[in-house]
């Protein structure tokens, strides 16, 4: 793995560290919508359907420099602590993760540096190399490219039955455990991956709305913020009129690894609401 970075690489993709995450949900409208249609599609889960516990299996897809192997490709030990750092904040929610297959696959350094969110290449990788059906996650880590700002970016839950060839979550592996993105290569970043996959918005979604019911990020007990978070600005308090400082230490915003310690309550419950989605009951 490599584990410096070219300065002039580092200092262009680094300043954009905190803004680390390119999971869009959609427009207000689009999500207003889909939110509406899963309210209504809570009244069709049953409760003898739920398991105590479920294992995610985990399919980890890893692009490396076929002409320089340092360049992308980490070994597996690496996965495991990574998978380690996932199961440490979900576990207690009744949800693991387990990686079934690693697929280590050799590309040119054109190709392996290509990848932004919504592109044609990211497309092309998944349609590719994605297996599995809506419960399993597909993990595809990849190089840097300077166009990209993001460390990592997931699909959502709900997107999965028009567009299941795009689900999975794309990782800039710099990002890794032991990676060159100092301050930020614990793991806690896919962590934040992950949220989204099983359906959770970044906390300061929407910005200083007052109803968590019907806006923001839809969970209640996650104060209202206007804008994501930069390293660790406790007691901040973006929305003064709102109840609450900004939840800067919660796993959805933007601040920094060392910062973010979990998720609430209201996000646990969120996770079982969308997990049947996946056709995941617990």
């Amino acid at each position: 793995m490599r584990l410096l970075a070219l300065v002039t690489i580092a200092s262009s993709l680094f300043s954009t560290v905190y803004g680390f995450c390119g999971s869009n949900p959609g427009s207000k409208e689009q999500v207003a919508k889909y939110e509406e249609e899963f309210q209504a599609s809570l009244k069709n889960i049953s409760s003898n359907a739920k398991q105590a516990f479920y294992t995610v299996p985990v399919r980890w897809n890893i692009f490396f420099d076929q002409n320089n192997p340092n360049d992308g490709n980490y070994p597996d030990a690496v996965i495991q602590q990574t998978i380690n750092v996932v199961n440490n904040y979900y576990q207690s929610n009744g949800l693991g993760f387990t990686v079934v297959n690693v697929q280590r696959i050799p590309v040119d350094y054109r190709t392996l540096h290509s990848f932004a969110f919504n592109t044609n290449p990211e497309r092309q990788l998944k349609q590719r190399y994605r297996r599995g059906g809506p419960e399993t996650l597909n993990i595809y880590t990849v190089g840097n490219n300077p166009n990209n700002p993001y460390a990592g970016w997931a699909t959502f839950p709900r997107d999965y039955s028009y567009d299941p060839s795009n689900d999975g979550i794309v990782y800039i592996y710099d990002y890794l455990p032991g990676g060159s993105a100092v301050g930020s290569n614990t793991g806690k970043i896919m962590a934040h991956e992950v949220g989204h996959w099983v359906g959770l918005y970044h906390t300061f979604q929407d910005g200083c709305q007052p109803d968590p019911y019907n806006a923001g990020d839809y969970v209640a007990d996650t104060a209202a913020e206007a804008g994501p978070a930069s390293g660790c600005p406790r007691g901040q308090d973006s929305c003064p009129t709102l109840p609450g400082p900004d939840p800067v230490q919660n796993m959805m915003d933007y601040s920094n690894d060392a910062c973010r310690t979990g998720f609430t309550p209201g996000q646990y419950a969120r996770m079982r609401q969308q997990l049947p989605y996946r056709g995941i009951y617990i």
